[in-house]
């Protein structure tokens, strides 16, 4: 066999890994990625932010001199049990200089009124503002949810396993009603923290998903729980110099061993010409610091290729696919529709708007604030169906950067879900803003649309790969990628087995390649593939 041409559409951290794995692999390939922005990142961004001598932030450009502050638009924290493989992979010489930092205490707070606020630090704990939301009755209740999941492997109620209870299975077996004040103000924004803000399906998380969350695990962390509403969540790190220094080590990895990279080149259609893939994409837009596009780009291209790998997310993947010219479409409509992949708006802005700061809580002694507080008495699709007393899609998490960064000055990052009815920062005091449509955190969202995807993998030798076939995290892209390289070329898992990263590697290789029957399975955790070695692999 010649060698192939191989394009990778987009280089966030699903395709800047993907792109590393075929390079660890060594096939004699030409590959090529396609990125839609001036640098990669995509998801996992960094924006780095300078400021002057009056505290006034400004995105940094590359003839700045002077410090500047790395500032993800994307996941803020990692850590080692829930990031198994990306902590193993930044033990490889090629990553060691991407460096992680302790994020020594993770304190959480919610407000909603002047006098219903929350913390889960001392200060935050009791007072005026804090007496009422943090009465009695939803204190024990939280720590019995803490301590329920705790032991949620082996404990029970009502003669069934905790771990295999929804959150809403578990609040209607454990008695926590949904009208107290943990459910609105405590449990709801934790959710959707970590979920999607605003979303209707909040309570469909499983309490396997917040396990590794909410208890510590011996011999996995050595630190922790990593969550909690009684105390600090310990045990995180975040990437010292920002994420994107992870992307561009996997592609700079890449691209020494023969990888080319396109960024500014905006892939607009893909067609099937006889046995080949034809990608058309557009270049020549203009971007402004931090990567704003200023202009698009007017310039067409196309060129062939035998295989293409899409970690795009699917919203973007059906506008590439849907055309008379790939005879996959029938096949692939249902299975990529948005019924099954219900994917959440989101927006980040950087900001210095402290405004957007609940009024009756601007101490700015947290790291992160869920602020119900503009949205009170406001009803939404979620307020509604959770009887809220606040608009739960107008709600935001704002990060508070001089905590979490040590900016000079005071910096914030919020995330909203959708910006256009929330209170967002003023324009003067905003440096960045980004929005895109995203997926889940948690491994049990989209588990039947996941499964289903494999009956149109490799139609055409197309591939899916990226957050939205795994979890939406940095974990769940560099999953992804190792999985799908598995299936093109003589990529390997790299490293040990017996490991929890390998566990969670299977876990997820089966959600996306479900093993035909249990023998199959047996062996691919032994033995890395199924029996019958390569079925779906190239080579």
């Amino acid at each position: 066999m010649g060698r192939r041409k191989v394009a990778i559409i987009g280089a966030g951290a699903s395709g800047g890994a993907l792109a590393w794995c075929l390079a660890t692999a060594g096939a004699e390939d030409d590959v090529v990625v396609f990125h839609d922005e001036d640098e990669v990142g995509g998801h996992s961004r960094t924006i780095p932010i300078a400021f002057d001598a009056t505290g006034r932030a400004r995105v940094a450009a590359s003839e700045d001199e002077g410090p500047t502050y790395p500032v993800d638009i994307g996941v803020q924290f990692v850590c080692p049990s829930i990031y198994p493989n990306l902590y193993r992979q930044l033990t490889l010489p090629d990553f060691r200089h991407v460096t992680l930092v302790r994020h020594r205490e993770l304190r959480m707070s919610g407000a909603f009124q002047d006098d219903l606020c929350w913390g889960n630090f001392g200060p935050y704990q009791s007072g005026e503002r804090f007496d009422r939301c943090l009465d009695e009755e939803t204190r024990a209740q939280a720590a019995r949810f803490q301590r329920d999941l705790a032991r949620a492997p082996w404990g029970k109620i009502g003669g069934r396993r905790i771990l295999s209870m929804s959150v809403g299975e578990y609040l209607d077996a454990s008695g926590i009603g949904r009208r107290g004040n943990f459910f609105r103000y405590l449990l709801i924004p934790y959710l959707c923290i970590i979920n999607g803000y605003g979303t209707v399906d909040l309570l469909e998380t499983t309490m396997e998903d917040l396990f590794p969350i909410f208890a510590r695990i011996p011999g996995l962390q050595d630190d922790g729980p990593y969550g909690s509403f009684t105390s600090v969540g310990r045990g995180w790190d975040r990437f010292e110099h920002g994420a994107t220094q992870w992307v561009v080590a996997m592609i700079d990895y890449a691209v020494a061993r023969g990888t080319q990279v396109r960024t500014a080149a905006r892939v607009e259609r893909l067609a099937r010409r006889g046995d080949r893939w034809v990608v058309r994409w557009t270049s020549g837009a203009t971007y402004g610091p931090g990567g704003v596009a200023l202009a698009p780009g007017t310039e067409s291209h196309e060129d062939d290729f035998d295989t293409v790998v899409l970690t795009t997310d699917m919203t973007t993947n059906r506008k590439l696919l849907d055309n008379d010219d790939n005879p996959h479409w029938a096949q692939q409509r249902d299975i990529l529709s948005p019924r099954r992949f219900r994917l959440l708006p989101g927006a980040c802005y950087i900001h210095q708007d402290d405004t957007v700061l609940a009024p009756a809580l601007r101490d700015g002694l947290e790291d992160g604030q869920f602020t119900g507080y503009f949205a009170w008495g406001d009803r939404d699709e979620g307020s509604t169906l959770y009887d809220l007393p606040y608009d739960l899609g107008s709600s935001f998490q704002t990060y508070l950067m001089q905590n979490v960064l040590g900016t000079p000055a005071p910096l914030y990052v919020s995330m909203y879900a959708e910006d256009r009815t929330a209170v967002v920062p003023a324009p003067d005091k905003t440096q960045f803003v980004r929005t895109w449509r995203h997926g889940r955190w948690v491994a049990s969202f989209f588990r039947e649309a996941k499964r289903a995807l494999h009956r149109v993998q490799g139609l055409g030798d197309l591939w899916f790969a990226g957050n939205n076939t795994t979890i939406d995290s940095e974990e769940g892209a560099l999953l992804s990628a190792m999985i799908i390289a598995s299936k093109i070329s003589p990529f390997q898992y790299p490293f040990p087995r017996l490991s929890s990263a390998w566990g969670l590697y299977c876990f997820f290789h089966e959600m996306m390649f479900p093993s035909r029957n249990r023998l199959d399975r047996i062996a691919r955790v032994a033995l890395g593939r199924p029996l019958g070695s390569a079925i779906q692999t190239r080579r």
